[in-house]
């Protein structure tokens, strides 16, 4: 009502960034081969708010991988205003890389 983005809708465009992200490497961020499934869950995510986006304002969000493990990465996110180059938020979040397997149990004769 007040005509400003939601806080929520942060969270909702870092996940869309991330997922384009790894669309751009040629990967998803969930897979399935042989019989086993590969995923990305949250671990953490914050958001700090610096400046108001309104509604239907454009935005660019810039991704940073800010630290790479074996099994767990770690972006930042700036969000600016195009038209004039203002920072509104500033995000991070964490993944880890978890596997498995689902086996359907032998059927009953």
């Amino acid at each position: 009502m007040a005509g400003i983005v939601h806080f929520a809708n942060f969270y909702r465009m870092m996940e869309a960034t991330e997922h384009a992200f790894f669309r751009s490497l040629g990967f998803s961020i969930h897979g399935h081969e042989n019989g086993t499934t590969t995923g990305w869950p949250r671990v953490s995510a914050s958001c700090d708010y610096r400046a108001p986006l309104r509604f239907e304002e454009e935005v660019e969000i810039h991704l940073i991988v800010g630290e790479v493990r074996s099994r767990s990465i770690r972006y930042q996110f700036i969000f600016r205003k195009p038209a004039d180059g203002v920072e509104v938020a500033r995000g991070q979040m964490a993944a880890v890389c978890a596997t498995w397997s689902f086996r359907l149990p032998p059927t009953m004769p």
